[in-house]
């Protein structure tokens, strides 16, 4: 090789300028502070209007919010929770100004049929937005958990049988999501929204492979990769569908998060027991309620409550919120009014003889006040109640009675008062049976989160007690608070309006007019709607359930004015309609220091002064779930679904010795962990496992053996780095430097070399 003369040889000098250069420029790139692209939501977030909006969540476990604790009502299978994502989302909604309201009908183990035939008798026809998850548990996705996954329940073949089941259904899966779909367009105005969330992946590992060992045979199956499949293939049959449904079905906008696969990668359990993901999403066996510590860190709180296994913890409803979020944002609402309420009335009248030609005055003009209702409420209903006396004083009596529920149909409503007939009373008309006529009504199936009244047109006024029922003012006034509550508004046609009476309506919020004529009784009737009308909305998003001495966050963000603003919430923490705080912030912390059972009760005022009242069920126990302590089989733990695995009477969250399977079957192994080595595979260490006296606890596991190296933020270990954002650009960046700088040095040395 000829040596390169002093003319030939490079300057040093001029490429270690060259590298300065390049070093300097792509350093300036690194610090700088590029903007952020951002994903507009598909609807405004501009709030210009008082309407509220409804929203329901459908669905199954994954949208009831199994593993997210702070379940409430009595429905102990639905597994509801005020931390599942819908929640989140509802919360955002608020935060932006939305008076959004949230309907959960969603019901752990749930299926698609139990939708049609069950939730969705449940769905307000007025709903503006619905949002589900479905199709998990008609692929038996519990099975699958266990099948595959669950120590003691695991083996190759079975898993393999499921998944193959699972794969089969896919099809009728989508058919029946479609079936959903059409019963929401057949009950909801043109104007809804409908939003399906998908599901994530159930393994963080692609290759996890079972194996099941015997003298003559051996069996092995890559549970990891077929359970990763299989989510992925569910993505693509509903993603399908929603395209289906929108290129045909223009009324009714369907918008599919089909986000959840990506945005978990690398969140989801690891498969490989008792080994845990430190940043996982999902609830791994054992294990609910997990949150991020300060390092990024999941941290869960043990559970021996199966349902809870495999659900999405804390920080995944969260992120799944997030992602409707950047996807839907603020849904826009297409209505003709830029103000207005829902209203539910039921009309609670005297048919006794002397009410005649009353009645039959607001009959005759039942339309003009369906009419004039209609310009002041986004939605209306009407009902019918009619009461008489006790029948000791007449045989023609009866204390109360519905003639028409509640229904939207005033020819219907119409029909109910002709049909009326006026009889019986007492000698003199000197009593009437008014309470039982407005418990009758308070009894009613009333709408959630709608104003509800109770005009009560009579002559007579009630006996306090009642004979019979024992109701009195407060009793009646009582049973009113404690529907949300149902406010009394009388019509005096004669002498309804005594002492006990106007006790029930003031107390109740309502008001009395007296009527001199029956002409004056439809106007009156008007007036007493629109009346409330006038009022600010007033809503808890309850119910509660927490444990004596730990706090109870309060929300009651979805009321709202509607003239002006709303200047002042006052809280009733007892149910006795004596407020007990006074702040100007609809959210609250309230720590309960003794046991309750009962409402708690919200009163807020808006600028011009006027009030409305709003209830909900808050139950606060010893142990933290409301199942009465002579009936639970863990009386000192919170134990909500009261499972028993073993059936032995003792509560999983309690029991010493719970049941579960701690060691794998007979001749099953996961290959790379405990199985036997084969020949040519080094052997593996074990994994230990847990002792068969007590349930694993997930928080006390060892670490992976490949954890990743960093925590994850947003997005996960595993998944590629996207491509745009401001470390995106940094990373980006740096690769430049290298490769250039790398190149510049390369260039030197090949020509000093040549």
């Amino acid at each position: 090789m000829n040596r390169p003369s002093q003319h030939d040889k490079p300057n040093v000098a001029h490429y270690m300028k060259q590298l300065t250069f390049i070093i300097l420029v792509t350093l300036l790139l690194f610090n700088q502070e590029l903007p952020l692209p951002t994903t507009l939501p598909t609807a405004s977030a501009a709030i210009t209007t008082n309407v509220p909006l409804r929203v329901a969540l459908l669905g199954d476990s994954y949208s009831a919010g199994n593993g997210a604790g702070h379940y409430y009502g009595d429905d102990k299978k639905a597994y509801r929770s005020s931390r599942n994502w819908a929640h989140n989302y509802v919360n955002w909604l608020n935060d932006q100004g939305a008076h959004a309201i949230l309907d959960n009908i969603a019901h752990s183990g749930h299926v698609s049929d139990d939708v049609l035939s069950d939730q969705m008798t449940e769905l307000d026809s007025n709903t503006n937005l619905v949002m589900f998850t479905i199709g998990g548990n008609d692929v038996n996705f519990s099975d699958i958990v266990s099948q595959c996954f669950m120590i003691g329940m695991r083996d190759p073949a079975t898993c393999r049988q499921k998944i193959d089941g699972a794969n089969s259904k896919l099809p009728q899966v989508k058919k029946q999501t479609l079936d959903i779909l059409q019963a929401i367009d057949n009950r909801l105005d043109d104007n809804a929204q409908v939003v399906i969330v998908g599901y994530p992946r159930l393994s963080s590992k692609d290759n996890f492979t079972l194996r099941d060992s015997h003298a003559l045979w051996t069996d092995s199956y890559n549970a990891g990769a077929a359970v990763r499949k299989l989510g992925d293939d569910a993505k693509v049959i509903q993603s399908d569908l929603v395209s289906e449904w929108n290129s045909s079905h223009p009324s009714l906008k369907v918008t599919y998060v089909d986000g959840v696969i990506n945005s978990f990668d690398g969140h989801e359990p690891d498969p490989s027991f008792p080994v845990v993901n430190p940043h996982r999403w999902i609830n791994e066996f054992f294990e609910t309620e997990g949150q991020e510590d300060q390092n990024g860190n999941t941290h869960a709180r043990t559970s021996g409550d199966p349902n809870e296994f495999y659900h999405p913890n804390l920080i995944g409803h969260e992120e799944i919120a997030k992602l409707i979020e950047t996807k839907i944002g603020v849904p826009s609402i297409k209505s003709p009014k830029s103000n207005g309420e829902d209203i539910d009335i039921a009309f609670v009248v005297d048919s006794t003889g002397s009410m005649d030609s009353n009645v039959e005055a607001v009959r005759s003009k039942i339309h003009s006040i369906a009419e004039e209702t209609s310009k002041k409420a986004l939605s209306y209903r009407f009902a019918l109640v009619d009461y008489k006396d006790h029948p000791q004083y007449n045989p023609k009596n009866y204390l109360a009675r519905t003639d028409v529920d509640f229904t939207s149909d005033i020819s219907t409503l119409d029909a109910g008062l002709s049909s009326l007939t006026y009889e019986g009373g007492n000698l003199g008309n000197t009593n009437a049976s008014v309470y039982s006529g407005v418990m009758q009504a308070v009894n009613m199936k009333w709408r959630n989160g709608v104003k509800k009244i109770v005009v009560v047109i009579g002559d007579a006024p009630p006996r306090d007690p009642e004979p019979g029922t024992g109701y009195t003012a407060a009793s009646v006034a009582k049973a009113a608070y404690e529907v949300d509550p149902v406010s009394v508004y009388g019509i005096d046609t004669g002498q309804l309006n005594s002492a006990d009476f106007q006790t029930l309506v003031s107390s109740s919020t309502g008001t009395t007019a007296n009527a001199s004529s029956p002409d004056q009784v439809s106007d009156l009737v008007n007036k007493a709607i629109s009346s409330e009308l006038n009022k600010p909305f007033a809503w808890i998003q309850g119910p509660y359930v927490a444990k004596v001495g730990d706090p109870v966050d309060i929300d009651a963000a979805a009321s709202h004015a509607v003239s002006g603003s709303l200047t002042s919430y006052e809280w009733d923490f007892n149910g006795d309609g004596v407020y007990d705080e006074t702040g100007t912030s609809p959210r609250i912390t309230h720590t309960f220091t003794e046991e309750f059972s009962g409402v708690i009760g919200l009163r807020v005022t808006q600028s011009d002064g006027q009030t409305a009242v709003a209830t909900t069920q808050v139950d606060i126990t010893d142990d933290g779930d409301n199942t009465p302590r002579d009936q639970d089989n863990c009386p000192d733990v919170s134990n909500w679904g009261q499972t028993d695995y073993d059936n032995d009477g003792v509560g999983d969250e309690c029991d010493p010795d719970p049941g579960f399977p701690t060691q794998d079957k007979p001749g099953v192994c996961v290959v790379g962990e405990n199985c036997p080595p084969d020949s040519g595979t080094p052997s593996t260490q074990p994994t230990p496992a847990p002792s068969g006296g007590s349930t694993p606890t997930p928080a006390v596991a060892p670490a992976p053996t490949q954890a990743p190296t960093a925590a994850p933020t947003t997005t996960a270990s595993k998944r590629p780095l996207p491509n745009t954002g401001i470390n995106a650009s940094r990373l980006t960046a740096l690769a430049i430097l290298g490769l250039l700088a790398g190149a510049a040095v390369l260039h030197y040395r090949r020509k000093v070399t040549s």
